[in-house]
């Protein structure tokens, strides 16, 4: 349906919140990011969802594991790697830490140290870890060495305090450990082969793992190998490392249709979900050893998956700007790929009234990668304020709502304010609501139709006493729940509409959607 275009003024009714005037109230209507917006055809950056880079850091040896002359220190990649995505808006990194010199020992203070100093490093980049140890970079019995049951346990005893310190920076936990890249098969004493190992290794992760955070698996039998009513089952997700979408031997049986694919929709809506793509150079490349050379996974139906298992992030690593390779990926066809509102529609699938037009209300083209982009994880688009008087002269009732026009929920920890800005700049009040950001569901998990839901905002917001008489500006702060990051503007969620101001302090401790102005008198 071509969209009605409003002005900003016509938008909302504006009336004066005067201190003798206890009827009058203040009414506004918000729209998305049509795509013709400033930037409107440009990512949305916001914590903790979206695509995600992929680093591997060799911790004994303090340097990248996969071209260790090239960057022989411990953040080099990470910091080229995030300039070069930096349209992509990524705000996670996939992060391998490589303890394979801890094989047989402790770890060291050394040790700590190395992987601290690189999830500062995250920190100071404004990102996040999906975060993975693992000892093994070879496979198919070509492993030198690896660890032990025994090793795997005493190393997640040591790394449990050094998580939970670090875990405003940790978005998830993957279960690595075993085997090659810590995807659980082709390890060095064939701790694979047996499932009481595996499940011993999974309780080890979670217990290592601090609590609010979720583990991920890569396939739903791991998972299955613990007790469907204990802690630990509720605590984990999964990554799927092989989405081709059609099925392949190699795809964990996750193909659309098997019991494991349906588990991943069934429990996914509570869940944070990570996947990658194949490697471009093994999967689109003219090679004689692969029959299935220049395959192009497709985009439509790839967004399809994403969206019905609920993904909150994607790599952007495979099968996209594979460094030094200069072969043409799935993923940049996807660009090439127009996605359409019927097509979206007919799936279900999330999308904003705007999405497809202009300002003017003319068609706009959207493709495959810009949608999926867009909506990894949450993307929440306000609906209606509603400013009203309270009880006396500084208190007002403010009803909000909103729509979660994302792939998946929120995770982790994100208090919701409503704060006054004044026109110095300053913060002149902020008050927490009691809201559950956990809730904001894209649609009642469930429903067949995935029919929007209308989550609403409510308070009686009290101004303090110290507020002096004037104008303020009211906004929406939803920042990072942990001390440290709380007051780090790119840790706050930014709102996808095209008709609020993003307003970020000058010391960018805060990043707000400012929503309308109040006078207090």
């Amino acid at each position: 349906m071509k969209p009605i275009t409003l002005t900003w003024l016509s938008a909302c009714v504006w009336l004066i919140l005067a201190t003798g005037c206890d009827t009058q109230v203040q009414h506004r209507t918000f729209r998305g990011i049509y795509a013709d917006d400033p930037a409107g055809t440009e990512g949305l950056y916001n914590p903790g969802r979206d695509f995600r880079l992929e680093t591997a850091l060799d911790v004994t040896e303090k340097n990248y594991v996969w071209a260790p002359e090239q960057y022989p220190d411990i953040t080099s990649y990470l910091v080229e790697e995030s300039g070069r995505y930096a349209s992509d808006s990524v705000s996670l990194v996939q992060t391998y830490f490589y303890l394979t010199g801890a094989v047989g020992k402790e770890l060291t203070a050394a040790d700590f140290r190395t992987m601290n100093l690189f999830l500062d490093t995250l920190r100071s980049l404004g990102k996040k870890a999906v975060l993975r140890f693992a000892y093994e970079t070879q496979f198919m019995g070509r492993a030198a060495t690896g660890p032990t049951l025994e090793d795997i346990v005493r190393h997640t005893e040591q790394l449990a305090p050094f998580l939970e310190e670090n875990k405003d920076v940790i978005q998830v936990v993957q279960a690595g450990m075993i085997g090659a890249w810590g995807e659980w098969h082709s390890s060095f004493h064939g701790l694979e082969q047996s499932d009481a190992t595996k499940r011993t290794v999974l309780e080890r992760i979670c217990r290592m793992t601090p609590a609010g955070r979720y583990v991920q698996v890569r396939v739903p039998e791991y998972k299955n190998l613990l007790a469907s009513d204990t802690e630990a089952y509720n605590r984990i997700s999964f990554h799927d490392d092989f989405i081709v979408i059609k099925p392949h031997r190699w795809d964990g049986g996750m193909s659309e249709g098997t019991p494991a694919y349906e588990q991943i929709v069934r429990e996914a809506p509570y869940l944070p979900v990570d996947g990658e793509l194949p490697w471009g150079t093994w999967s689109m490349n003219e090679d004689p050893d692969n029959p299935e050379a220049g395959w192009i996974i497709d985009g439509r139906q790839a967004a399809r998956r994403l969206f019905l298992q609920h993904y909150t992030s994607l790599s952007a690593i495979h099968n996209y700007k594979e460094k030094g390779a200069p072969d043409k990926y799935s993923m940049m066809y996807w660009k090439e790929t127009p996605v359409t509102e019927a097509f979206l529609k007919e799936n279900r699938m999330p999308v904003s009234d705007g999405y497809f037009y202009t300002r003017n209300g003319k068609p706009a083209e959207r493709n495959v990668f810009d949608y999926i982009r867009d909506h990894l994880g949450y993307r929440i688009e306000l609906q209606q304020l509603t400013v009203g008087p309270g009880a006396d002269r500084r208190e007002r009732e403010i009803v909000l709502s909103l729509i979660n026009r994302g792939f998946s929920t929120l995770f982790n920890e994100h208090p919701v304010y409503f704060v006054l800005v004044g026109e110095d700049g300053n913060i002149a009040a902020a008050v927490q609501m009691d809201a559950d950001v956990h809730a904001w569901q894209p649609y009642e998990p469930g429903d067949t139709l995935c029919t929007p839901l209308v989550h609403t905002v409510k308070t009686n917001f009290r101004i303090p006493d110290t507020v002096a008489p004037g104008n303020y500006r009211l906004g929406l702060w939803i920042p990072d729940g942990s001390g440290r990051l709380k007051n780090d503007s790119r840790y706050a969620i930014r709102c996808a509409n095209g008709d609020t101001e993003w307003w970020v302090s000058s010391d960018n401790r805060y990043g707000i959607n400012l929503l309308t102005t109040l006078t207090v008198e």
